[in-house]
């Protein structure tokens, strides 16, 4: 707790990115397969950034953190190329932190998005969707996932087709724009009671043409399988322009 405080901490105070190495297991080897790989993680003032992070280091990629209000400068002054860049979860709402202009940012340099909670929201409001309220907040609830059949779901490669996870949101996406393909929903047999009459509410996208995807669920929270989690961060790496 110590240690997360101080990385919080530093992460508030400091204009500069974050770069950290790769997680390791014992023997000093990367754990997963994508060592060499870059990600720039934003950061739009999360509780749940560092642990996003250090999921992703777990893949084998470097992680580089920085604040939304520091992305440009930091966009100007990396030295290593991006291999992905990842939009954190977030308070609030996609316009409050003008995360339209990040992504455009990242389409500009054409580098692949995956963006979590708050970082679907906004790929959904940047490429013309629509965003609703929920009528009961999903703050730290669990949750079944069903994997659309049929969609380019790219993110949920080896995972099985129903899985758990952890919602802390309150706004989700009620119209999608033609190039966004819904990749998994609720299933609304797990649903809150007050929350189905909206239907099955949309848990994954992918952009039909551009390498973006994104999950409205935490893939790093603890109700969600460590193991899919992990899995999703990877897939992310294989995202390709069609």
């Amino acid at each position: 707790t110590e240690l997360k405080a101080s990385a919080c901490l530093n992460a508030v105070t400091s204009a500069q990115p974050i770069s950290k190495p790769p997680a390791v297991n014992g023997n000093g080897v990367a754990k997963e397969c994508y060592a060499g790989k870059h990600v720039l993680l934003v950061d739009f003032e999360d509780s749940f950034v560092h642990t996003l992070a250090n999921y992703i280091r777990q893949t084998g990629a470097t992680v580089t953190t920085v604040r939304h209000s520091s992305l440009e400068v930091a966009l100007k002054t990396l030295k290593t190329p991006i291999d992905l860049a990842v939009l954190s979860p977030g308070p609030g709402c996609p316009k409050d932190f003008d995360v339209s202009s990040k992504i455009k940012l990242f389409l500009e340099r054409k580098v692949r998005i995956f963006g979590v909670c708050l970082g679907l929201q906004s790929i959904v409001e940047h490429f013309g969707g629509t965003l609703g309220q929920l009528t009961y907040p999903m703050h730290g609830k669990p949750v079944k996932v069903e994997v659309v059949p049929g969609s380019p779901s790219l993110i949920f490669e080896g995972l099985p087709p129903v899985f758990g996870a952890a919602r802390y949101h309150s706004l989700y996406a009620t119209k999608l724009p033609d190039c966004l393909a819904a990749t998994a929903l609720t299933v609304l047999s797990t649903e809150h009671e007050e929350n189905k009459r909206s239907g099955q509410v949309v848990m994954g996208i992918q952009h039909k043409t551009l390498p973006i995807a994104a999950v409205q669920f935490h893939p790093e929270s603890i109700l969600t399988s460590p193991d899919h989690g992990l899995q999703m961060l990877r897939n992310a790496f294989k995202l390709t322009a069609v």
